[in-house]
């Protein structure tokens, strides 16, 4: 590949990543407004209209990869299937259509990210994105307070370039454990990553969000822990069973005593109206347990079960706040258990990556499927087309099928799609 042919790839992949964390785009779209945010706005469909062509023709001469890693990933792919053909039950066939393709054009994006580039290479271009979107969040709160629309209740929360505080600390939380896994090659490079991690500290604690917070020192947690994974199969198996043990009744106690934990962190039992959506979600699951009411339809307005929720609480609820929840009053449980057999996969693969390799770049595809598991029982489904969450759960997912099939060839060729080429030999045999 030629250093301008690079940069072209670079940039467009920049450029694309960019655009699908949301930033600024409360100009042109405003979330509080149901139409608005049902019906989103045409410049935007058009740009990502652009994108998925280019994302297309890029794919075109990788078909044979993108054909195994599909075989390789059949749960996923169902799962996109399924969001898209729910048009045949949907409660908003057109609105299901939509959403469905930009799912299906969003997942060709994470692919086209992980068949061009090594793990190594994604993390450095999500560094830029990410950093650049939280250095723009930070300019525009200091210097320029009231420049991006927002349509939270607290306005003293910071959100960034973005229309939601949690949105923006959810961002600080995906660049906080980017920026853990980037190879350190000094003692200059733990200090800047110390630093860094200061600063998404307290801007998450500047955000008012208590959720990020939490996910935040989980991950701290899981990457302080994460050799543990290296031990011996019997050590690490009785080492789980005592985790196990501890956790139970540690779990129980902490249900017991939810008011005084959710105090300790600015919040109230109920997850701020959360815990009352939830039980009348799972009573609409009930009334459709299978497929559920078609992909991206439930809360849409017209919706008569989104209705009768938003009666009883008393609010304009957008979601059910609980990704799980949501998943499957879209999908049903068949959406549900092919989100969750994907991500099962991803795990297992995940752990095999972080036992066969030293780097810290190898933590990254399991550091994000766990932030993606815990972030799944606060916040909306991340299974939602144009955003940098689902880019990167379908990249993660597919650049493990990768390295588990390059491992079989040989550990050295792992480390090498890891930390530099992504075009191997035999790449194509997942």
């Amino acid at each position: 590949m030629t250093i301008r042919r690079k940069i072209i790839d670079d940039t467009f992949t920049l450029a694309v990543l960019f655009l699908a964390t949301g930033a600024f785009q409360s100009f042109l779209v405003d979330p509080a407004d149901p139409k608005s945010a049902t019906d989103g706005s045409t410049f935007l469909q058009l740009v990502w209209f652009v994108v998925y062509v280019c994302v297309v023709f890029r794919l075109i001469p990788h078909y044979r990869q993108v054909i195994a890693l599909v075989r390789a990933n059949r749960c996923l792919f169902l799962l996109v299937l399924l969001a898209v053909f729910s048009i045949v039950w949907s409660q908003d066939p057109s609105l299901t259509l939509r959403r469905g393709v930009a799912l299906l054009a969003t997942t060709l994006i994470g692919i086209d990210f992980a068949i061009r580039y090594s793990v190594r290479d994604q993390l450095r271009l999500l560094c830029i994105v990410l950093g650049l979107v939280v250095s723009l969040g930070i300019v525009a709160q200091l210097f320029f307070p009231s420049l991006i629309p927002t349509s939270d209740f607290d306005v003293e929360a910071w959100h960034g370039v973005v229309a939601f505080k949690g949105n923006f600390a959810k961002i600080v939380v995906l660049a906080n454990a980017a920026v853990l896994c980037r190879a350190r090659r000094s003692l200059m490079d733990y200090l800047l990553v110390a630093v860094l991690t200061l600063v998404a500290l307290a801007l998450i604690v500047a955000a008012h969000s208590a959720e990020a917070l939490v996910i935040t020192v989980a991950m701290l947690v899981l990457f302080g822990t994460s050799g543990a994974l290296r031990w011996k199969p019997k050590l690490l198996t009785l080492a789980t069973i005592a985790g196990l043990v501890m956790a139970i009744p540690a779990s129980y106690v902490a249900l017991h005593n939810l008011d005084s934990l959710t105090a300790m962190v600015g919040r109230d039992a109920t997850f701020t109206g959360r815990r009352t959506i939830w039980p009348l979600a799972l009573s609409s699951i009930a009334r459709s347990p299978i497929h559920g009411y078609g992909y991206s339809a439930f809360w849409e307005a017209s919706s008569s079960q989104a209705e009768r929720i938003r009666e009883e609480v008393k609010w304009t609820a957008p979601h059910a706040h609980n990704g799980y929840i949501d998943l499957t009053l879209e999908l049903g449980l068949a959406g549900l258990l092919l989100f969750g057999g994907a991500s099962i996969i991803a795990v297992r693969r995940a752990i095999q990556v972080v036992r066969t390799n030293l780097g810290h770049e190898a933590m990254w595809p399991l550091m994000y499927l766990a932030l993606t598991f815990f972030y799944q029982f606060t916040e909306s489904s991340i299974v939602v087309g144009n955003t940098i969450f689902w880019i990167l759960f379908v990249t993660v997912s597919f650049a493990l099928a990768r390295m588990n099939s390059i491992y079989e060839m040989g550990p050295a060729l792992e480390i090498q799609y890891i930390r530099t080429d992504s075009s191997l030999p035999g790449h194509a045999h997942v």
